[in-house]
């Protein structure tokens, strides 16, 4: 019986050790499972949160593109490179800052990094350790790239808000010297006093944001350009003793104005009517104070000493302006009239003592006398 008894225990030991063997086999393939298992979920995670960041960074940049193209319209105008003003050195190089930021996107397209570990049957775990580190370092990678999204995201908003402030600050600048030109303009028309003026308005509106690009800026130019030809034009008219009947004519249709601020074109001829008549129009607006434009021909100006009815015609086209005054308009649109232009301005002239053709009579038929004094309450 001693004899046996040594093959069992050997057998035994074996048997113990190779069961040790499995034990720990089974135990480091768990470990593997779960280790994969983790840096699998970690992944999936984190390429969701770098797909999340990718999109919101390409929305971003989306929205930005309007306004990187609008601002540079804006830098890349002569206009703009004329101009040494703070605010416009601090536009361009907030500009450019922004727009350097298109041109360095902050994460390289790779395509899908993945780790196929749905292989089936048995996997030893050294393979399933190999796949967990693979997941690991695209896991890590996923991450840094999500970071750098949200990063340039970030800076690209910063960077916007720059160019909002510097583009508000800058046009605020514009139309300031917008506003002082046409202080400094004073003998220039209306009319061109009026297309700056909207121009400002557009300038400082910040809900207008979104037009002020590179045209908008070379019209105000435009426009203060305009300005000062006027400006120009109208003084030398000024010092021209040859124009001085014409002088006389428009100040005397001031003086009947009562406040509407009037420009004169003066023309050959006016509604087809040239040498050999009188004749002239009026266009008028409420806006910026009221105003109006007032188109005369060389006749009135040729027999304005010598013909009653030179004034007369001046001042039925003053009476067109005058019917838009608060204090005038419910009698012009009132029963009497009921807005008929011609019947006012003619009534109008009238009641300023001009029972004459020129008043309009002859164009458009003499008004009743309720309609000349009517039209005579409005002084």
């Amino acid at each position: 019986m001693r004899r046996n008894r040594r093959p069992i225990v050997v057998t035994g030991v074996v048997l113990a050790a190779l069961g040790l063997v499995a034990g720990g086999y089974w135990g480091v393939s768990v470990l593997a499972d779960q280790r994969l298992e983790l840096w699998t979920a970690v992944f999936a995670t984190a390429t969701e949160e770098e797909t999340a960041a990718q999109t919101a960074y390409d929305a971003r940049m989306r929205n930005g593109v309007d306004v990187t193209a609008r601002v540079g319209s804006v830098v890349a105008t002569a206009e703009f490179g004329a101009d040494a003003a703070p605010e416009a050195t601090a536009l361009r190089q907030s500009f450019e800052a922004l727009d350097a930021l298109d041109d360095a996107p902050p994460v390289e397209p790779d395509g899908e990094a993945s780790v196929d570990s749905a292989e089936a049957g048995f996997r030893p775990p050294w393979e399933l350790f190999a796949d967990a580190d693979t997941l690991s370092a695209l896991a890590r990678d996923a991450a840094g790239d999500r970071d750098a999204l949200i990063a340039a995201a970030q800076a690209a908003d910063d960077a916007q808000d720059a160019v909002d402030d510097a583009e508000a600050s800058y046009f605020g600048a514009v139309a300031t010297r917008g506003t002082n030109d046409i202080a400094a303009n004073t003998l220039a028309t209306k009319e061109s006093q009026v297309a700056l003026t909207r121009l400002i308005e557009q300038a400082t509106d910040q809900s207008q944001s979104p037009s002020r690009d590179g045209a908008f800026l070379s019209s105000f130019v435009a426009a203060e350009n305009a300005l000062a030809a006027s400006q120009a034009s109208e003084a030398a008219e000024l010092a021209d003793p040859a124009l001085a009947v014409r002088r006389e004519i428009e100040d005397y249709a001031r003086s009947l104005s009562s406040g509407t601020t009037l420009d004169f074109v003066w023309a050959p001829e006016v509604n087809g009517k040239g040498e050999g008549w009188y004749s002239g129009t009026a266009q008028t607006w409420t806006s910026d104070g009221g105003w109006a434009i007032i188109t005369l021909n060389y006749g009135v100006e040729e027999y304005w000493g010598d013909d009653e009815n030179a004034r007369a015609l001046v001042a039925h086209e003053v009476g067109h302006t005058q019917a838009y005054r608060d204090v005038c308009w419910p009698l012009f649109s009132g029963p009497t009239f009921h807005e008929d232009q011609e019947m006012w301005a003619t009534a109008w002239s009238i009641s300023l003592g001009f029972d004459t053709a020129g008043s309009g009579i002859e164009a458009y038929g003499r008004p009743s006398d309720e309609q000349i004094a009517v039209a005579g309450q409005c002084r």
